[in-house]
């Protein structure tokens, strides 16, 4: 069955977003600044109106609609074989990882998950690694001791068809 995020995780986003957003927005007025008396004809002011204007609409939908769309295509399955974890905004990517193929978990959180007591899992294989975000930090917790059962479990198996 697939878990989703905790709900807090869309504030983060938001908050995330917003943080983002901000930075963009000073970007754009610097170069808002510089850029527009060097413009001298209408098609250029109309471009550059066009411009400036996608950059806002963007930020504002990157704030209020894309954390609930994230927030609802993000999805996690941990299996007795494999973990799955499905996300994306457009795009939905599906990443399977086998449990004997890991290497390493590992439990992380910035300053804004802490507010929120959430945590990020990361599952580290020779070929990448997958990244769970916004799980309650008691719910990372459990994940990664469920993780490490299966890891015990398969190297128990593992050990016995070599004997």
């Amino acid at each position: 069955m697939y878990k989703a995020l905790d709900k807090k995780g869309i504030t983060v986003m938001r908050i995330n977003a917003i943080i983002t957003g901000l930075i963009t927005l000073v970007i754009l007025g610097i170069g808002i600044y510089f850029i527009y008396p060097l413009l001298k004809e209408t098609f250029h002011f109309v471009i550059f109106y066009i411009i400036v204007g996608i950059i806002i609409i963007l930020v504002f939908l990157d704030i209020f609609l894309f954390p609930r769309l994230r927030y609802n295509r993000y999805s996690y399955l941990i299996d007795k074989d494999r973990i799955e974890v499905k996300k994306g905004l457009f795009f939905i990517t599906t990443s399977i990882i086998l449990i004997k193929r890991i290497q390493k978990v590992e439990l992380s959180t910035g300053p804004i998950d802490r507010l929120f007591n959430l945590s990020n899992v990361t599952i580290y294989t020779a070929a990448g690694n997958v990244l769970i975000k916004f799980l309650n930090t008691d719910e990372a917790l459990k994940t990664i001791d469920k993780i490490n059962a299966l890891l015990k479990q398969k190297l128990g198996k593992k050990k016995q068809d070599e004997n």
